[in-house]
């Protein structure tokens, strides 16, 4: 998986042949790993390769010629690179204060705890989610309050930070959309989620905020993030051509390889790089599998598409389109399907009408941040329900009213931005 990262990052600096190892370190992770998986992980990622290699077949007896072998190992190549290579920040981010520090109460501990999930999330992902919300839990669970306004708080990063597979998802399907172009239309989506979330539990008849117990976050330990996104940035100016998923990849990597140097030494750090990439690394096997066999599955699609245009009736994608698309997507997250399965398909068919890259990219990743807290099977809300004893209907009457109230915010973002 190491190899698949380094290779995928020369790839996607112009080294072209560099993907085929990509691909094929990427194929020989899957095989490898592919035990670990649970059996109805294995079941749902055998029907996206089924699906794929179904779409391919079909394609072929319509004419279709091509034989696309690196696409079938690369399509997603750098959103599994993306993905392995954040978890390395895991070994430089400590977001806990020193002992001793007691959780704060009130409102004011509701928002420091709301930004050290976000801000901690952009970066470090999941790891963050579960380090927080285990921290609140109690009696091995967690109330309305707390759970929901974490998993909000972490999903809601889904809709800027280029460390999260939503944003790569979005860059990749919606071609031509850029990372620094998109902030401007999403970021303004990300605090009115917050507000939502505030109001939602500020006005609650059985809520309130005053006895909120939160986190002692360690905000000094923000440094990392911020470090982080100072260097995408810097990057994403200094190679424009390159894209962020290859940016973040490498920096991802390489952050950590120098500040252990720099706190240790360079040996040191070396070692911890080589023992975290063969015992933790592999932990990231779900979406190693997940995102490998979707991609093999939109491979399949994209051909089927080129040889059977959809006649939709639509000429143009409008913001209108837009918005009844967002509307698909939404209740599909809602009845259990993921987002990089939506997203695939939804790209495939809209293609045609030449979509405006960025309002495409804006649907796609308020798909994803809505759909991992309103769905309730996403990866997001079986973790809560897996380790906090939450069940699917929690998940979704809970954020019922949230999922509503984003899309009616962000159908109105549209119409004003994209009129």
């Amino acid at each position: 998986m190491l190899l698949m990262i380094i290779a995928s990052v020369l790839g996607g600096a112009g080294l072209q042949d560099f993907l085929w190892l990509s691909g094929f370190s990427a194929l020989v992770a899957v095989v490898l790993l592919w035990p670990r998986a649970r059996f109805i992980q294995q079941i749902q990622c055998a029907v996206f390769f089924g699906i794929g290699f179904i779409c391919l077949l079909i394609a072929w007896k319509q004419g279709y010629r091509d034989l696309p072998v690196k696409q079938l190992l690369t399509q997603n190549h750098l959103l599994i690179s993306l993905l392995c290579g954040v978890s390395f920040l895991r070994l430089i981010t400590e977001t806990r204060s020193k002992q001793g520090a007691q959780p704060a109460r009130g409102e004011r501990a509701y928002w420091q705890t709301l930004a050290g999930v976000h801000l901690f999330s952009s970066v470090i992902n999941l790891s963050a989610f579960i380090i927080f919300a285990d921290a609140l839990k109690k009696a091995a669970t967690l109330d309305r309050t707390t759970a929901t306004s974490v998993q909000r708080s972490f999903a809601l990063a889904a809709l800027w930070s280029p460390f999260y597979a939503s944003m790569g998802t979005c860059l990749l399907y919606a071609p031509g959309a850029r990372w620094s172009d998109l902030l401007v239309f999403s970021l303004p989506l990300c605090i009115a989620g917050f507000l939502i979330t505030w109001s939602e539990h500020r006005f609650r008849a059985d809520g309130g905020l005053t006895g909120f117990e939160g986190y002692p976050v360690n905000f000094r330990a923000l440094w990392v993030p911020s470090l982080m996104m100072v260097c995408v940035l810097i990057a994403h100016q200094v190679l424009p051509n390159i894209s962020v998923l290859v940016l973040v990849s490498a920096l991802a990597v390489l952050v950590p390889v120098v500040v252990l140097s720099i706190q240790r030494s360079v040996v040191s750090a070396f070692n911890t790089i080589r023992e975290f990439s063969t015992n933790r690394l592999p932990d990231t096997y779900g979406e190693l599998l997940l995102f490998f066999s979707t991609g093999v599955m939109a491979t399949g699609l994209s051909a089927l598409m080129l040889q059977n245009p959809l006649a939709l009736g639509i000429s143009e994608f409008t913001p209108l389109v837009a918005i009844g698309l967002l509307a698909v997507l939404l209740l599909l997250a809602v009845m259990g399907i993921h987002a990089i399965v939506s997203i695939v398909a939804a790209s495939a068919i809209v293609a045609p009408l030449n979509p405006d890259p960025l309002l495409l990219a804006l649907i796609f990743v308020v798909t994803w941040s809505v759909g991992s807290t309103g769905g309730p099977v996403s990866g997001l809300n079986l973790a809560l329900q897996g380790r906090y004893g939450i069940t699917a209907y929690q998940c979704l009457a809970w954020n019922f009213r949230y999922t509503l109230s984003m899309f009616a915010v962000t159908s109105l973002w549209i119409l004003l931005r994209f009129h």
